[in-house]
């Protein structure tokens, strides 16, 4: 069941200990980082990352305490929730799935200058970057990340663990599948559906239906492997 969620905030009488899985400073852990730097009722209080040279330092004074898979119980008990700051789509499913059945909480995080309507359900650890807008009855499913000035407008459907990049634009009744992405600057117009597992390249503009498993380059789709990823880095290398 999705929860309607605003901010990452459920305690008035004391700071949120709230627990990072994802340790990298230079990626989605430092945008993380900067968001929840303007919520007084916040503490940041562990790093969990599964690099072994984390393990054991400071990052912004905050205990990098190694793999999340490897913490006690007595660690866990002292963290109130968690959020997944990693930008893998695939990474952050598998990690939700896993430790939701171990009971973790997840905090959704929202940037206090995005534009979320009443209507919008919002699902468990999400994260709505600056200036991102979700308009009326639109749904967005666990762990997803809506970034920096995207807008995701009426009645859109957004999977689990989809990644919306910076000023990418939905249109009305736009419905995206589980672990897709929609790259920087991408439109799509009314009406798209967007299986599981798409990946749309920046700028790309989309106007028929994409099926999952698919790389969209402009109007031109072609297929992918096992991992989206891992397509790109093989071209990259030709």
């Amino acid at each position: 069941m999705l929860s309607k969620t605003y901010t990452a905030i459920d305690s008035k009488n004391k700071k949120l200990r709230l627990g990072l899985i994802g340790a990298r400073i230079d990626g989605h852990a430092g945008v993380i980082i900067d968001v929840l730097s303007l919520f007084e009722d916040i503490e940041i209080v562990a790093f969990f990352d599964s690099t072994p040279d984390l393990k054991g330092t400071c990052i912004n004074n905050i205990p990098v305490l190694g793999c999340i898979h490897d913490a006690t119980q007595d660690v866990l008990d002292n963290i109130d929730e968690f959020h997944i700051s990693i930008g893998d789509n695939k990474a952050r499913q598998e990690l939700f799935i896993e430790l939701k059945m171990k009971g973790l909480k997840f905090s959704t995080i929202i940037h206090p200058t995005a534009v979320i309507s009443n209507s919008a359900i919002i699902g468990e650890g999400c994260f709505i970057g600056a200036l991102a807008v979700v308009q009326c009855n639109v749904t967005i499913s666990n762990v997803s990340l809506i970034n920096t000035a995207a807008v995701i407008e009426h009645d859109n459907i957004i999977g689990e663990a989809v990644h919306i990049a910076p000023n990418a634009a939905t249109a009305g009744r736009v419905k995206i599948g589980d672990l897709s992405f929609v790259g920087i600057g991408a439109s799509i117009i009314p009406d798209i559906i967007i299986g599981e597992s798409v990946f749309v390249a920046a700028g790309a503009v989309i106007t028929k239906d994409v099926k999952k498993n698919t790389r969209m380059l402009g109007y031109f789709a072609k297929p992918h492997h096992e991992n989206i990823y891992a397509d790109i880095d093989n071209d990259n290398d030709n």
